[in-house]
């Protein structure tokens, strides 16, 4: 492992300046304290907001017309009065967004469409290496960026590129599966390969974790030397999290991220809340466009204090979640969140218009993570729900569905019909998990 960690240092010196000065930062950071940390996230943003004010015509539009002016930025309150910004804002204006010292079609392109299926379209600021930010959480699992991996993703490498990228990772080694393609022969083909690759860590969206994990314990594989897993793009349930272990015999961690914000919280090894990595990100939560107290549920609001090619301030990204009042016991200096409790889509709605948001849905079986093991809420387009659920392997969970079915019917009074059905759930085509999903929504 000598010679992996000394090419790593020698490929930064030679990548140049920008990967290990913004990597050698993210290190320094952790020997902040709590306040001096957020002095730096309050630092941070005062520049960004008065940057984006002389310099990005849309948020000098934007500011004029809500009569904000940068130099009345004095305390966190006035932060929280920042107009907010939406997605189809974005999508709208997003010439207007990139800034005027770069060639957008020079810029690299992050795409999503999230759950609601309009693309939308954002820009990385070619000066932040990203792959840093990763690194440095990787150190609090015990790992290292020269550990040997295997990627379960939408998109992966390949031609060319793979070519390029397996050579500038040497003597690293990094597998692959789309997440899309995930048939018995791939994963197969995977885990024959993963034998000799010997990889300390697994990364994917918690759908393709889950494909994978079937696999092996269908099949009774077991993968050597795991020192970790990496789950993203959905909400780990307890369930999940007890099953992943159970296959992958190691602690699986979450990471909080999109295709707008390539990372923006995670656990430690801990697995007692995320933490923010708030000297890049910054985060606010609103309900509507008011902020709420802390420990409070709402909308999840998002600044990026590093990207200045495409500056996103107060964006509402599409996720409900909450800040948590307290510090872990790790000892990192960073803020608290929650786990994201689903997309603001993910919602059901009653016939009389009342919404029930996703928030709930997604812990209707919080305490019963050792009885089942994932689930789906289900709405039909004329409003009756199916609760879709798969028990742990040798659980009985009749009685966590009977009391689930009680608290349901009780919060629910009886307004639409609600069924459950005992099925195999997996995720979608693109290896990604939705909780909550309703023809009612779709169809308007």
């Amino acid at each position: 492992m000598r010679i992996h960690e000394t090419l790593f240092d020698l490929k930064l010196r030679f990548l140049g300046s920008k990967p290990r000065t913004f990597y050698s930062a993210l290190r320094d950071i952790e020997s902040l304290d709590f306040e001096q940390l957020a002095h730096l996230n309050w630092m941070r943003r005062l520049r960004l907001v008065k940057f984006c004010a002389e310099n990005i015509p849309f948020y000098r539009k934007k500011f004029r017309a809500v009569g904000f002016d940068f130099r009345d930025l004095k305390t966190e309150h006035d932060f929280e009065m920042l107009p907010l910004l939406e997605k189809d804002e974005i999508r709208f204006n997003y010439s207007e967004i990139v800034n005027p010292s770069f060639n957008i079609n020079r810029l690299r392109a992050a795409t999503t469409g999230g759950t609601t299926g309009t693309p939308l379209k954002t820009y990385n600021d070619p000066r932040v290496h990203l792959s840093s930010i990763s690194w440095r959480m990787l150190k609090w699992w015990g790992l290292a960026p020269t550990d040997n991996s295997c990627y379960l993703y939408r998109a992966i490498p390949q031609g060319f590129r793979k070519m390029m990228l397996d050579i500038a990772l040497w003597p690293t080694k990094r597998r692959y599966i789309s997440a899309a393609d995930m048939t018995s022969q791939n994963m197969e083909l995977l885990y024959r390969n993963l034998l000799s690759v010997k990889p300390k860590y697994l990364v994917g969206y918690v759908g393709a974790l889950d494909a994978f994990a079937r696999f092996l314990s269908k099949n009774s594989y077991s993968l050597p030397g795991l020192i970790a897993v990496w789950s993203t793009s959905s909400p780990l349930t307890e369930g999940s999290r007890i099953f992943f272990e159970r296959i992958f015999r190691c602690p699986v961690y979450t990471q909080y991220g999109s295709c707008e914000f390539y990372w923006i919280a995670a656990e430690c090894a801990l697995q007692d809340g995320m933490h923010i990595g708030s000297d890049i990100r910054h985060i606010d939560i609103v309900e509507g466009n008011k902020p709420v107290d802390k420990g409070q549920i709402g909308d999840i609001v998002v600044t990026d204090l590093v990207n200045y090619a495409f500056p996103l301030l107060r964006y509402r990204i599409g996720d409900r979640g909450r800040l948590l009042n307290r510090a872990c016991c790790c000892g990192l200096p960073y803020p608290m969140m929650d786990y994201v409790k689903g997309r603001v889509s993910d919602a059901i709605h009653m016939p009389d218009e009342t919404v029930i948001p996703g928030e709930y849905w997604t812990t209707i079986f919080d305490d019963f993570s050792n009885e089942v093991q994932r689930f789906q809420v289900w709405q039909y387009a004329d409003y009756s729900l199916e609760i879709r659920y798969e028990p742990m392997f040798q659980a009985n969970s009749s009685m966590a569905i009977e009391i689930v079915e009680k608290r349901l019917s009780k919060k629910l009074a009886d307004r639409i019909p609600v069924r459950f059905k005992q099925c195999v759930i997996s995720g979608n085509e693109d290896g990604k998990m939705r909780f909550v999903v309703s023809e009612v929504i779709d169809s308007k």
